[in-house]
């Protein structure tokens, strides 16, 4: 897996403000996505809309460093992302690309993750 997927950026990209979930969904499963991680080697998380913690992540590591440049990227699998869920209780995450972004309930990652195998 490389600190880009392409699919995923053209999901987010190549909308005229639809996105299918069902192509995001399969994009972040097939290619992953880049998180932020701390000095610590920690996931950075940021305050929802909804008050609770998200987790950020981005098409690739330039987005990631430009919206997050206090941390270093890290590219996660769909496996990871369950991994980081289950850990940290965070149920929310909001994927970004250049100049697009989604938000995308954990637990649907863990579903389609489940599907593909």
């Amino acid at each position: 897996m490389t600190a880009e997927n392409a699919a995923l950026a053209a999901v987010l990209e190549d909308t005229d403000g639809d996105i299918d979930p069902a192509d995001l969904l399969a994009a972040i499963v097939a290619g992953g996505v880049v998180v932020a991680i701390d000095d610590t080697e920690s996931v950075v998380f940021i305050h929802g809309q909804d008050g609770k913690p998200w987790l950020p992540a981005f098409v690739d590591a330039a987005t990631c460093a430009r919206d997050v440049p206090h941390a270093r990227p890290h590219v996660c699998d769909a496996a990871r992302l369950v991994d980081i869920a289950g850990r940290t209780g965070v149920r929310t995450m909001t994927v970004a690309s250049a100049t697009q972004c989604a938000t995308v309930p954990l637990a649907l990652v863990a579903k389609a993750s489940v599907a593909r195998d």
